[in-house]
């Protein structure tokens, strides 16, 4: 079983436990997008990111100061509300460990990260309008994002928002299984999805992934937090529905 998750805009570059740092497998690729990210002015970041001129400072400088090696672990680096759910600084090394072989990221810069992959600052969505080699990145990754993540036997738990889900989900052959994760609060009478809870609840469940270690995915109906629970009307084979009353 593969957990997918997005990453996080907002990063922070920071001690990683004393545990063996891996390299990104798709640094070929994520090196040619390098290569036309440090020629942007910030002027021209900001309006590629559609962000403000601080955020694209910063942005430049990291692209300038980018390397191949050295940074920090990628659910360490990565510092959004799913990451901060998943608390990886609180796990024991075996279920880093398993969080590792496990777990995938998906990146718009590095394709797929496993959890330990050590990865530099840097600001990029998957979405970007940023064109290589005369594509938008969603071309420009193709069918690799989805060949690191299928695996015969293995379904594939998306807990990813669908900007990343969708470059590889399309890809998926008839014998994969994919389960799509969702997340619905009860607001007057009606069901939404409050985009903080949701994420919270993410990161959470990808925690409860690595503590309890299940092997089928019928386990992970006993995910419970903030009031979300299972709910079997909702949900099908491919998509767990959990509601907060």
């Amino acid at each position: 079983m593969i957990g997918i998750i997005s990453p996080a805009m907002n990063m922070r570059m920071g001690k990683t436990p004393d545990i063996r740092l891996s390299r990104p497998v798709m640094m070929e690729k994520a090196e040619r997008i390098y290569e036309e990210l440090k020629k942007l002015q910030p002027w021209e970041i900001q309006s590629l990111m559609k962000t403000n001129e601080k955020i694209a400072l910063q942005a430049f400088l990291d692209f300038q100061d980018w390397k191949k090696e050295g940074g920090t672990a990628a659910v360490f680096a990565y510092d959004g509300l799913v990451f901060k759910n998943v608390d990886a600084g609180h796990m024991t090394p075996e279920e880093l460990e398993y969080l590792n072989r496990h777990v995938r990221i998906l990146s718009g810069l590095y394709g797929v990260l496993r959890p330990l992959d050590e990865i530099r600052p840097y600001r990029l969505e998957m979405a970007s309008p940023i064109k290589i080699d005369g594509q938008n990145l969603y071309r420009f990754w193709g069918d690799s994002l989805a060949g690191e993540i299928f695996t015969p036997g293995e379904p594939v738990i998306n807990l990813a928002s669908e900007e990343y889900a969708k470059a590889v989900r399309k890809y998926a052959d008839p014998f994969d299984r994919w389960i799509d994760i969702e997340f619905l609060t009860m607001r007057n009478g009606k069901l939404k999805t409050i985009v903080a809870w949701a994420k919270m609840a993410r990161g959470q469940m990808i925690r409860f992934i690595a503590q309890r270690r299940p092997e089928d995915p019928e386990e992970l109906k006993a995910f419970e937090f903030h009031g979300y629970e299972y709910e079997e009307a909702l949900s099908a084979e491919n998509k767990f529905v959990f509601i907060s009353r």
